[in-house]
C-alpha cells in the first residue's frame, strides 16, 4: 500500500503539471482561461438532483474542472465546472467519504484548522439532496479564493461537506436563488462566485461566456465578464431566460427549446420536430443530452442505438463517419439555430483494462450522448454545448447563443460594461415563452468505477435514418491519445508512458481521469 501511495502522489503532481492553467489575453475587467483536454478513458455515469479547469472522462462523459485554491496558505482543488448549481463547495478533510475512500477525495480535500483565514459562519445549514436519497451536509465557511494567476476573492462564501456521496467538489456559477440555502429560505441569499467577482471589481458584470470546442480538440475556454467573437460564427442571438413554474424566479438557464431537425449528408430531413416549445436548461455540469422521450426515442431508434446495462447508450464507432446533423432552434421565429453533426454524440468508450469494447459482431462501440429525460428536466449538456458558443448574462436575465467555431485559437475579447448588453447582441427572440416546472438541484455527472466488461451485449439496432454519406474528414470518435497544442506528436514511448500513468491514476482516484483545463 505504501508503494502505492507513493505512485499515486507521484501521479497526482505530473496531473497537475499537466493540468496547468494559462490565462487567455484579456480585457482587464475580464478573467479567462484557456484550457486543454485529453482522452484517455471511460467511466459510466451516475446522477444527482437537485475561469479554467480540467476534464473526467467517462463513457460519453466530460466533466469540466476548475483549479482554485482556498484558504491561507492555499490548498489547492480541482472542482467541477457547473452552470446548473449555485454553490461553491469541497469536502472536508474530516468528512466521512474523505477518511473511508481516501482516494475518493484525491483533487482535494479542505483542513479548515489550517487555514489562518477560515470563519465557520452556518454550521449544519449546508444541504444537498440526491436523487438515490443520498447528500451533501455541512456547513457554510468563508475564506480566500483564488484561481488563474492573479484572481482572488477575499471572504468568499461556500459550503464544507462533512457527510458528502462524492469526494469531488463543485463551483456552481448558476443564479443565487438556486443557492442551497435559498431552497430552505428564499431570502437567505448570498453573494456568490459571480456576484463577488462584481463586488471585488474584477469583472463589470454577472456574466460569462463558455466555448468547450470540439469533443476532439486539445482546448477551449470561459470567460467571465467578456465575450470572444473569434469563437462564434453568424449572429449572436439572445434568449429570455424562463422563470420556474413553483416560485416565479429565476432558478436555472432554461430557454425555450423550438424545434429539431435532424438532416442527412444530402440535406434530406430524417426527422422533423416543430414548434415543440419545451423548456431546456444549458447546463455544464451534464454531459449528455436529455429530450423529452418520445423525441428521445425517435432519435435512438432512427439512428440505431442500442441501450447496454453496462456502457448505457451505445453505436458503433463508425456511425461518428456520417455525415448527418442535428439542427436545434430557439426562441421561435427569428431565434438561432446550432447545428450539431452526428460525430458530437458518440463519444469513446473505454474498459478497466484499455480495451475499446465489441458488439457481438466485431465493431468497436461507442457511447451515444443522448437520453430520454423521464421525470427529468430536458437538460441540453455538454454533447449540444460543445457546437454552440453560450453567453450567460446573470444581470439581464439573457443567454446568448451562437455557433461555436471549432478549434479557432486567436482571440478577439470584448469586455461587458457594467449592466450592460452582450456584446455583439443585436436581436432577442423572445417571441416563444415556456415555464420551467421542475425545481430543485439538477443532475449532475460524477466519475465512479470503469466498467470491466468487454463486450456489448446484442448486436447494433439497424438505423432507420438515411445518415448520409461517410465522410473522410469526420474520423471515429474511439478512444485516442490527445496532444496538448505546442507539444507536437509524442514519440510511442512518451505516448506509452501517459497512457500507463493515466490508467494507472484512473485508478488511484476510483475510476475516471483529471485532465486538464
Amino acid at each position: 500500500m505504501a508503494g502505492m501511495t507513493t505512485t499515486a502522489s507521484i501521479l497526482l503532481v505530473l496531473a497537475a503539471l499537466l493540468c496547468a492553467v494559462t490565462p487567455i489575453n484579456a480585457s482587464p475587467k475580464v478573467v479567462g482561461f484557456s484550457f486543454h483536454k485529453e482522452v484517455r478513458g471511460d467511466v459510466p455515469h451516475l446522477h444527482r438532483r437537485q475561469k479554467s479547469a480540467g476534464v473526467v472522462i467517462g463513457n460519453a462523459q466530460i466533466l469540466y474542472y476548475v483549479n482554485v485554491t482556498i484558504g491561507t496558505p492555499p490548498q489547492p482543488f480541482s472542482l467541477q465546472l457547473d452552470t446548473g448549481s449555485s454553490d461553491i463547495w469541497v469536502p472536508s478533510t474530516e468528512s466521512d467519504i474523505c477518511i473511508q475512500r481516501r482516494r475518493a477525495c484525491q483533487v482535494g480535500s479542505f483542513d479548515s484548522s489550517a487555514s489562518r483565514t477560515f470563519v465557520d459562519l452556518l454550521r449544519n445549514a449546508f444541504q444537498i439532496q440526491y436523487v438515490d436519497g443520498s447528500q451533501i451536509q455541512g456547513d457554510y465557511f468563508a475564506d480566500t479564493l483564488s484561481f488563474g494567476d492573479s484572481i482572488t476573492l477575499q471572504n468568499m462564501t461556500m459550503g464544507l461537506a462533512t457527510v458528502a456521496s462524492r469526494g469531488l467538489g463543485i463551483m456552481g456559477i448558476g443564479y443565487a436563488a438556486g443557492e442551497s440555502l435559498a431552497a430552505q429560505n428564499p431570502e437567505a441569499i448570498y453573494a456568490n462566485v459571480i456576484d463577488e467577482l462584481v463586488l471585488q471589481e474584477k469583472i463589470n458584470s454577472r456574466a460569462y461566456s463558455l466555448y468547450l470546442n470540439d469533443l476532439n480538440a486539445d482546448n477551449g475556454n470561459i470567460l467571465f465578464g467578456g465575450v470572444d467573437r473569434n469563437k462564434y460564427s453568424g449572429d449572436l442571438i439572445a434568449l429570455p431566460v424562463q422563470k420556474d413554474s413553483d416560485s416565479g424566479s429565476l432558478t436555472s438557464f432554461t430557454v425555450a427549446f423550438t424545434s429539431l431537425n435532424v438532416v442527412d449528408g444530402s440535406g434530406n430531413n430524417q426527422l422533423t420536430r416543430d414548434s415543440i416549445a419545451v423548456p431546456a436548461i444549458l447546463d455544464s455540469g451534464t454531459t449528455n443530452t436529455y429530450f423529452p422521450d418520445d423525441l428521445a426515442n425517435a432519435i435512438l431508434e432512427g439512428v440505431g442505438v442500442t441501450t447496454d446495462e453496462t456502457f448505457g447508450n451505445v453505436v458503433a464507432c463508425e456511425v461518428g463517419n456520417e455525415a448527418a446533423t442535428f439542427v436545434f432552434a430557439f426562441g421561435g421565429q427569428g431565434g438561432p439555430t446550432i447545428n450539431v453533426p452526428l460525430s458530437q454524440f458518440v463519444t469513446p468508450l473505454l474498459t478497466s483494462d484499455g480495451t475499446v469494447p465489441t458488439f457481438n459482431d466485431g465493431r468497436e462501440a461507442c457511447g451515444f450522448g443522448i437520453y430520454g429525460a423521464g421525470n427529468d428536466p430536458v437538460l441540453f449538456g455538454d454533447t449540444f454545448l460543445r457546437s454552440a458558443y453560450v453567453v450567460y448574462d446573470l444581470e439581464n436575465n439573457q443567454i446568448a447563443v451562437a455557433q461555436a467555431r471549432f478549434d479557432v485559437q486567436d482571440s478577439n475579447i470584448q469586455e461587458f460594461t457594467a449592466g450592460g448588453a452582450i456584446p455583439g447582441v443585436e436581436t432577442v427572440a423572445s417571441q416563444v415563452t415556456v415555464t420551467q416546472t421542475f425545481s430543485g438541484p439538477l443532475q449532475t455527472q460524477q466519475a465512479t468505477e470503469t466498467p470491466t466488461a468487454s463486450i456489448v451485449g446484442g448486436t447494433q439496432r439497424v438505423a432507420t435514418f438515411r445518415l448520409g454519406t461517410a465522410t473522410a474528414s469526420a474520423g471515429t470518435n474511439r478512444p485516442s491519445a490527445g496532444i496538448a497544442s505546442g507539444l507536437g506528436v509524442p514519440s510511442i514511448e512518451r505516448t506509452a508512458f501517459w497512457a500507463g500513468a493515466m490508467a494507472l491514476l484512473s485508478f488511484v482516484l476510483g475510476g475516471g481521469l483529471v485532465m486538464c483545463l
